[in-house]
């Protein structure tokens, strides 16, 4: 195959490039052409697979972590070419959270998903923010949940722990905001601490966000977290890594494919862990529109 590879070495507090000589020359051992894209600053990747040749292209390969799955994703939905070859996702990030839906654990099992051209087709999430259309795979939520992400990412070197910390900051000084909803016609109004819309099981690398999500139902699940008080909050996060947290009283999904939303005050997003986009939110689901390598 000749593979487009988009390689961030910061990935992972730099473990992208520590593995990248090794991540190479396994692909070219095993016949593959590879031509790679360093990137150079945020959003870079976006720009470098929005310009490429992708009739000339048989893969695209994310060697990063999540942020770098979303630009490669982002530029691809942008590229003028028809073609959508498919994505594969080499994990060196932090996170990783998609790649484990796709049963993809190390950058030694994300060769091996390509090696054996194994792809099968995903759902794929646009949101309108302030007038622009963007893309996502995984996850997307405002509240407190992007506020955590906001707070943990100046340690975000330390790995998980910083978004531990991020949690503990942002339920000392948890506010509640009012949210609008119009899910495929339907309308609907909370007080809530944060929403996230999942199209996948896993965020966060190992937080069993939406345990019932399937990226290729042609659904997406709007989790809503209602008012609760910080020791609520506080003793419920701890079941969010074995996603028991979904029988809490307080935590209400729905499904839908068209959803609007606005929030007072207007918060930040973060899809797939990106911290980009305000409210309010235009968020359609637009299925089996691409392919990802999987085990």
């Amino acid at each position: 195959m000749k593979i487009q590879m988009i390689f961030n070495p910061n990935a992972g507090r730099g473990r992208g490039a520590k593995a990248y000589p090794e991540i190479i020359k396994k692909l070219r051992d095993a016949g593959h052409e590879v031509i790679p894209h360093q990137t150079l600053y945020r959003f870079h990747a976006i720009e470098i697979v929005k310009n490429l040749n992708l009739y000339e292209t048989d893969a695209l390969v994310s060697v990063g972590g999540d942020g770098t799955s979303y630009e490669v994703l982002n530029g691809l939905m942008n590229n003028s070419c028809k073609k959508l070859p498919p994505i594969g996702i080499i994990p060196v990030g932090t996170g990783n959270s998609f790649s484990k839906d796709l049963n993809i654990a190390s950058w030694e099992d994300g060769i091996k998903a390509i090696n054996e051209e194994n792809h099968r087709p995903v759902d794929i999430l646009s949101y309108k923010t302030e007038g622009n259309e963007y893309f996502f795979v995984n996850n997307l939520g405002f509240g407190f949940v992007a506020d955590v992400s906001i707070s943990s990412e100046p340690i975000k070197r330390i790995g998980m722990t910083a978004y531990a910390l991020g949690v503990l900051y942002e339920i000392a000084k948890l506010k509640s905001m009012h949210v609008e909803l119009e899910i495929d016609g339907n309308k609907y109004e909370h007080e809530v601490n944060f929403i996230y819309f999942c199209n996948s099981v896993w965020a966060g690398g190992n937080m069993k966000i939406s345990p019932n999500s399937k990226f290729d139902d042609g659904l997406v699940e709007i989790l809503v977290m209602k008012s609760a008080t910080r020791k609520e909050l506080l003793k419920l996060f701890p079941r969010v890594f074995s996603g028991t947290h979904m029988d809490h009283p307080k935590v209400k999904v729905y499904q839908g494919k068209h959803i609007k939303v606005t929030s007072d005050p207007v918060k930040y997003c973060n899809p797939d862990g990106e911290i980009f986009g305000v409210t309010p939110l235009e968020v359609k689901i637009l299925p089996n529109i691409a392919r990802y390598f999987s085990l």
